[in-house]
């Protein structure tokens, strides 16, 4: 029950469904990998990997760089080598800002005709040409009581994807011997791995380098999303200039004070907060619309990716928001090694989007 893993497979079909599969989340500053592998009724995490793709050029860590795609290849090709990877087969993660997704209400129709209808649909909504995206659907999941209200419509979930950024995507994976299986956006493989169970009103907010990525979840499907230019690089940037230190040293005052209120870090605290605020109120933005629309509001919030683990973060976004907020654990639905366990919560939430893709590759159902 709950969230439906969706397979957009555009790369044509397996011969079989694979039984290890390789979760390849291309960031704007690092590559992550997540190698997951089906034992019988059990998902195990085989191996796991991440490159900064700032120190691969020269620069330092958590700079956004653009690598060209000769060597974006090869900075994948030295990760799954270092990382000990095996599986051939892999899904990929589209940023959001490829994509686009929207809740529909259809009314009740034959099944057979949902997809027409929903190509229809689609030309109203995407900012795009038809011809310049793949589009797909998947069914809304409801509350009993949703369920009362919307009777004799069908709620569903428009996503399209451009075509020209999933050729880029597969090429790369495919350059190092990987065969794409499927694509999906970032937005989904996060919300897939650390939602679990939860089907009240949730914020999954994923702050990465370059952008941030904000989800409201019910019932264990994405009902709005909507995408921010501000992520962990604005903090490092503003914190050099206020402090007038070098990238690398803001970097490292960011990753060690963060926003912990205490004497010692309150100036580190007081430069960052500005940039956390602009993220958290394109979350609030989000929630606002999602009260005025659904009638009810959100009783959580899941942070995840790399920003997510800034000190103090968990604690302000609790007090911003008003909510219950943990940080996202994708690792929740893996076996793994007894030896990892004192880092897996320490490194669990930048690998959100890579382990959400990984389960892609199966198309199973939590």
């Amino acid at each position: 029950m709950g969230f439906q893993l969706r397979k957009l497979n555009i790369f044509g079909s397996l011969k079989s469904a694979p039984d290890m599969v390789i979760g390849v989340d291309i960031g704007a500053a690092s590559i992550k990998i997540a190698q997951v592998q089906l034992l019988k009724d059990r998902a195990v995490l085989s191996t796991y990997g991440e490159l900064s793709t700032g120190v691969y050029e020269g620069r330092e860590i958590g700079r956004v760089v653009a690598p060209t795609d000769v060597r974006l290849s090869q900075m994948l090709k030295d990760l799954l080598k270092e990382s000990e990877a095996t599986a051939r087969v892999a899904t990929i993660a589209l940023p959001l800002r490829y994509g686009f997704m929207k809740m529909l209400e259809l009314p009740q129709m034959p099944q057979k005709e949902i997809a027409s209808t929903v190509q229809f649909e689609a030309r109203k909504y995407i900012p795009l040409p038809i011809a310049e995206v793949n589009t797909s659907w998947e069914y809304i999941q409801l509350s009993p009581e949703e369920q009362q209200q919307r009777q004799g419509r069908i709620p569903i979930l428009l996503i399209a994807l451009q075509r020209e950024m999933e050729a880029y995507y597969a090429r790369v994976v495919d350059s190092v011997g990987l065969k794409p299986s499927a694509i999906e956006l970032e937005v989904s493989s996060a919300v897939r791995t650390v939602i679990g169970r939860i089907r009240t009103p949730t914020i999954v907010i994923d702050i990465g380098a370059a952008t941030t990525k904000i989800a409201i979840v019910e019932q264990g499907s994405i009902r709005s999303v909507l995408g921010s230019e501000r992520g962990g690089q604005n903090l490092t940037l503003t914190l050099a200039q206020a402090m007038s230190v070098e990238f690398q040293r803001a970097e490292e005052m960011k990753r060690s004070s963060g926003i912990i209120d205490r004497p010692e870090t309150r100036e580190v605290r007081a430069t960052l907060l500005p940039v956390i605020d602009a993220i958290f109120q394109d979350a609030e933005r989000l929630r606002k619309f999602y009260q005025k629309t659904a009638g009810h509001d959100a009783t959580k919030v899941i942070l995840v990716g790399g920003t997510a683990l800034l000190p103090g973060l968990v604690e302000y976004a609790a007090q911003f928001f008003g909510l219950e907020t943990t940080l996202g654990n994708p690792f929740m639905l893996l076996e793994y090694p007894a030896a990892m366990e004192p880092i897996a919560k320490a490194i669990a939430p930048p690998f959100a989007v890579a382990v959400g893709l990984a389960f892609a590759g199966f198309n199973v159902k939590q």
